[in-house]
């Protein structure tokens, strides 16, 4: 038992990880120390671009666990997103590179270690989790599940992701990282022109546990809309009609302010 003021003291949750977006920044949708975060969208809408680009950006010590996208993938994307290059140029330029010069290249990305399982349990991530901390001495900042539904643990599909989000609620109140989950949003919902998708669009619905649920879905003029809809500590619109908007080029993964 313990005042709040014992408790702040000894806090290692609620810092704030740098603003990578400041139009997000500034109604408080940041990813914070010890909180669990939720990016959710239809397939193909930029979830991954979203939370590769941020983890480029931020510059903290992160463990990325991709299990929907291959190593050979990332790193074209890593290299595109570092180069503001088109993609089919860096995998030109990967098929004729020597490996020191893809080496020297991905240097900027060094902060970022890689699990690339495609079908990881719970225990997995405690494992890779606890050789981060051997290796390195400390646990990661941030930690990138890319996606939800890749994390197995034998349930059906709606129980087995209420119970990860749970377990990795705790995860991240035990290292004190910033735990941000992908997921997705169900099809069957239009998203219309200047929206993002909302709450309720959410695969299996269970929102309860992050303290920051975002949605994105990317529209044919070139913009990526990402509403917050539900934050414990802004502004959040449930219905993701009041979107921030970012230009956003996915060939040369480049995801800016508009």
């Amino acid at each position: 038992m313990r005042s709040l003021v014992q408790s702040l003291r000894g806090s290692v949750g609620g810092a704030k990880l740098p603003t990578v977006w400041p139009s997000l920044g500034a109604i408080h949708a940041e990813f914070r120390t010890g909180e669990l975060s939720l990016l959710a969208g239809q397939p193909g809408a930029g979830k991954s671009s979203v939370a590769l680009i941020a983890a480029l950006r931020m510059k903290v010590p992160t463990l990325y666990i991709c299990a929907d996208t291959a190593a050979h993938t990332m790193i074209v994307r890593v290299l595109a997103a570092l180069n503001a290059t088109d993609q089919s140029e860096v995998s030109d330029w990967l098929d004729r590179a020597k490996p020191e010069q893809v080496k020297a290249a991905l240097r900027s990305s060094d902060h970022i270690r890689w699990v690339f399982d495609s079908s990881p349990s719970l225990n997995d991530i405690d494992l890779e989790l606890s050789a981060y901390e051997e290796v390195y001495g400390y646990d990661p900042t941030l930690i990138v599940v890319d996606n939800l539904i890749d994390v197995a643990d034998g349930d059906d599909e709606f129980s087995a992701g209420r119970k990860v989000m749970k377990e990795l609620k705790f995860l991240a109140r035990d290292t004190g990282a910033a735990v941000l989950v992908l997921h997705h949003t169900t099809e069957a919902h239009f998203v219309a022109d200047g929206r993002a998708p909302a709450r309720a669009s959410i695969l299996g619905k269970d929102t309860r546990l992050p303290a920051l649920v975002l949605t994105c879905h990317t529209h044919s003029d070139g913009f990526m809309a990402v509403a917050v809809v539900k934050n414990r500590y802004g502004p959040a619109d449930p219905s993701g009609g009041s979107p921030v908007f970012l230009s956003f080029d996915p060939a040369k993964m480049i995801l800016k302010e508009v």
